[in-house]
């Protein structure tokens, strides 16, 4: 018997629970000239959309708020789960419902790799997360991706010759991947409460974290699971969350989870430690606290943020390094939107999106940008220090960044 949920579960896609279609080839569509029909076309926008402008029609009616800079609208013809910028950012891989991973041209639009076994093709599901191990002087570019899949496939791939290195495989429906920050290690997770610490280079399974069952005791999952953040100061601990409402807390040295707090919703990559390790951020799916900031030694709500009227159930939030600023998306008025911590407002936003937004990434940050007070001295400006915005919508997959253009 299924565990009970406390509360009503978000959504997930449709095609995540059944084998999807096989679909061959991409067809982009653009909409600023005629273009042959064999060829890859990107629609582009460069200017910055004034506060409140409506857009190209194009971008179907999407409504910008604050200083947005469309850079690149790839339109698709297959619904996109999730993307993941390569390693040197001039690239930019995207998952497919149908199981099939497509590397595009950052700057040109064309689709430069395919990603897609024997395997894949014969037992579809749909790419459920797309990473790359974190570079670092001990770990320089691989040109590698790692994937997972509804199906529970976990694959690495070395893109730049379209060859899969190795398949891991589980029994379950596996729904998310988590690099460690230092070590060549990852963890998955998925739809049987647990979470799986893999070595990377030796692809091999080092252990495991789960509930107990002890009655009445509370250390560990007991519905699907779809995020996890290692404490970027710790070498061992991680939190993850999910569909039981629970965040939890894990030492990589025991099995059980060591502590946990209550109240979060998570559907997606709503999870993240700020820099120090001291503060967790949850971007729930849920009507009420969607934005919360947690003390991770206490596990105590230190603020719950409501930063306009326009509220959305949150799929995915990330923390700006190095600021004051969140950048979070999901659905139900289908918005991207920017966060002020401090002022608790939105900073900037993209709404009315053609899909709920399931996932982005973080490239480069464009600019800095300096603003005089008029007091003799001069500020940098937060919303300049966010880097560029990858993010999936429906069919979309739209970048972005902030500040004066």
């Amino acid at each position: 018997m299924d565990p009970h949920r406390k509360a009503i579960p978000g959504p997930m896609a449709k095609t995540s629970l059944i084998p999807s279609r096989k679909i061959t080839g991409v067809n982009m569509i653009g909409y600023l000239k005629p273009i042959p029909s064999n060829k890859e076309v990107k629609t582009a926008h460069t200017s910055t959309p004034t506060v409140e402008h409506r857009s190209f029609p194009s971008e179907e009616n999407q409504i910008y708020s604050g200083q947005v800079n469309v850079l690149a609208i790839f339109d698709l013809d297959k619904v996109i789960r999730c993307c993941k910028y390569s390693e040197d950012v001039k690239e930019i891989a995207v998952g497919f419902a149908d199981g099939t991973i497509r590397v595009l041209d950052c700057s040109t639009g064309a689709c430069t790799h395919t990603l897609v076994d024997d395997e894949c093709r014969s037992y579809p599901g749909p790419v459920t997360s797309i990473k790359h191990r974190p570079i670092s002087d001990a770990h320089p570019n691989s040109n590698t991706f790692v994937s997972t899949y509804v199906n529970g496939c976990i694959k690495g791939w070395l893109y730049k010759y379209d060859q899969c290195l190795y398949t891991i495989r589980e029994k379950r429906q596996t729904l998310g991947l988590t690099y460690h920050p230092r070590f060549c290690k990852f963890v998955t997770y998925g739809d049987d409460s647990r979470i799986n610490m893999y070595d990377e280079e030796a692809q091999i399974q080092e252990r495991a974290f789960y509930s107990s069952g002890t009655r009445d005791v509370i250390d560990g999952h007991t519905c699907r699971i779809f995020a996890c953040a290692f404490n970027p100061k710790s070498n061992h601990e991680l939190v993850s969350g999910g569909w039981d409402d629970t965040v939890m807390c894990w030492d990589d040295r025991v099995p059980y989870a060591t502590r946990h707090f209550s109240g979060a919703h998570i559907c997606g990559e709503g999870l993240d430690f700020d820099e120090p390790g001291k503060q967790i951020l949850t971007c729930s799916w849920q009507e009420t606290n969607t934005i919360q900031l947690w003390d991770y030694g206490s596990c105590k709500v230190i603020e719950t943020i409501v930063p306009d009227t326009y509220q959305s159930k949150l799929y995915c939030g990330r923390l700006v390094p190095k600021t004051s600023l969140i950048v979070c998306g999901g659905t139900e008025i289908n918005m991207l939107r920017v966060v002020d911590i401090n002022l608790k407002i939105t900073e900037c936003s993209i709404r009315n999106n053609p899909g709920g937004i399931y996932g982005f990434d973080f490239g480069r940050v464009r600019r800095k940008i300096t603003l005089d007070t008029g007091g003799g001295w001069k500020k940098i400006s937060e919303i300049g220090s966010i880097p560029r915005v990858a993010y999936v919508s429906a069919k979309r997959l739209q970048i972005v960044d902030f500040g004066q253009s």
